[in-house]
């Protein structure tokens, strides 16, 4: 069968004795991995666990966390992670919206040698639910996206026929648990013998000691918003010929690319809603290729359409909705059937395929460009504004890092961080944008709000403005 969990079983049965992940404080042969698993999905059964069943796991960041993933999915339950800074309310809303059967806030060790029946692979099934992941809820109400052990498999071997891994890599397992990257993080290395280091809240909340002890440990690849990556981009060693870095969640502009470029051996650019299990498509970063970067090709079983709001492709250059289909498109949202049907859309030609909400054009060469969001097109004074262009013109200056623009009392309002002046990002945005286009108010800071995902929190960034 093809599912994350036989693939990490026939690891542990081919080198038991290999490192497969490790944190600051302790480390996991493949074997002992096995052992905590299987002792996880016993005590899942032990509590009446059935397969199906939601298990919401609340637990610290250690090499122990992916041990409780595998022995959810052997147990042939879905995986929920809850991440314990969010507050209480937000999630007992996403344990009802998931429909939560059982909470898991501490581990079943099984302690000692590793475990000589290996892994075991118990009631997973390709076409099960294998997780829960909600939206970030940056714009609007969080959703439950739930996605098959068939669509996780097919994204890991697309992302590894990429990437490269095998036993010699080590990815950074640095994102929250709750972003589906982390699954990427975890089992696209564990899928193909390689290591997963898991940070600490503590290194997360240190990008130079972050930086340390992943360089130190060897790490191969990184993913990272590239909000997150101009905070590491300062520590990271330049010449690493060894290491990828992978960006995506976010618009990545030519300048990070090209300091990225000069730290890591090969740069990727990756693109893909939560809907259609993490990324959909991928392109290797060209050196001197200018803004806008495009989010490269389809991943292999993927399809990306452009349409029209009549269903229709688009002509290749013109602008239409991203619509995505394949295996990668998921079961749906949980607890929301009509929100399900309508971006859930079965097309008489194409088959189900994702509405993304996203905008894009298509290169010549097959590549596609994200243009912005459909729900981020305003109209202001007669005019239709694509609020993404404003933020990539203002982030070309040299000394502006990030880039959000909001429309407040009828009048742009963007916020920068970075050290420019209001009147100089103006007069740069005035020779490349129309008038109607120039905010009428700048404020710069000094650092943006995140979002637990490491993305702009526009929603606190757009409370704490000027009044």
């Amino acid at each position: 069968m093809n599912t994350v969990l036989h693939e990490v079983a026939r690891q542990v049965e081919r080198a038991p004795g290999a490192v497969a992940a490790l944190d600051p404080t302790a480390e996991l042969s493949y074997g002992q991995l096995a052992a905590r698993a299987n002792a996880v999905a016993d005590v899942l059964r032990e509590r009446g666990t059935r397969p199906g069943d939601v298990v919401g796991v609340v637990l610290p960041r250690s090499a122990d966390y992916v041990a409780v993933i595998l022995g959810i999915w052997q147990a042939g339950a879905v995986f929920l992670p809850l991440d314990p800074a969010l507050p209480p309310e937000r999630l007992r809303f996403q344990q009802r919206q998931a429909g939560m059967s059982l909470l898991l806030d501490s581990l079943p060790h099984a302690e000692g040698a590793e475990d000589t029946t290996g892994l075991r692979t118990g009631d997973a099934d390709p076409e099960r639910c294998a997780y829960v992941m909600f939206t970030s809820g940056s714009t609007g109400r969080p959703k439950a996206v739930r996605v098959s052990h068939a669509s996780l498999h097919n994204c890991v071997r697309a992302v590894a026929e990429l990437l490269g891994p095998g036993p010699a890599d080590r990815y950074a397992a640095n994102q929250t648990f709750s972003f589906d990257i982390a699954l990427l993080e975890m089992f696209v290395p564990l899928s193909h013998g390689g290591a997963t280091l898991v940070t600490s809240e503590a290194l997360q909340a240190n990008p130079e000691r972050l930086v340390g002890w992943l360089q130190e440990h060897d790490v191969t690849v990184v993913h990272a918003t590239p909000t997150a990556w101009h905070s590491l981009l300062p520590y990271l060693t330049p010449g690493r010929q060894e290491l990828q870095a992978v960006c995506g969640g976010e618009v990545l502009t030519a300048r990070l690319a090209a300091e990225l470029a000069g730290r890591a051996g090969r740069v990727w650019n990756f693109y893909g809603p939560t809907e259609v299990t993490v990324w959909c498509t991928a392109g290797l970063v060209v050196a001197g290729e200018p803004d806008p970067l495009p989010v490269g090709r389809p991943l292999s079983g993927y399809r990306v359409l452009l349409l029209d709001d009549a269903g229709e492709r688009v002509p290749d250059g013109e602008q239409g909705e991203i619509h995505v289909g394949g295996p990668g498109v998921a079961l749906g949202y949980g607890g929301a059937p009509e929100l399900t049907a309508e971006r859930f859309v079965d097309h008489p030609e194409h088959g189900r395929l994702y509405r993304t909400g996203d905008l894009g054009r298509l290169c010549p060469d097959g590549r596609l460009w994200f243009t912005g969001r459909r729900d981020r097109q305003v109209q202001l004074r007669g005019y239709r504004i694509e609020l993404g262009e404003i933020e990539c013109v203002a982030q070309e200056h040299p000394l502006v890092e990030l880039a959000a623009a909001h429309v407040v009392d009828e009048g742009l309002l963007l916020f920068v961080q970075g050290d420019v002046t209001p009147r100089a990002l103006r007069k740069h945005l005035a020779t490349h944008l129309p008038a109607y286009m120039i905010p009428s108010r700048i404020e710069v800071r000094g650092a943006f709000p995140l979002t637990p995902t490491k993305k702009i929190d526009r929603v606190a960034l757009l409370a704490s403005a000027n009044r």
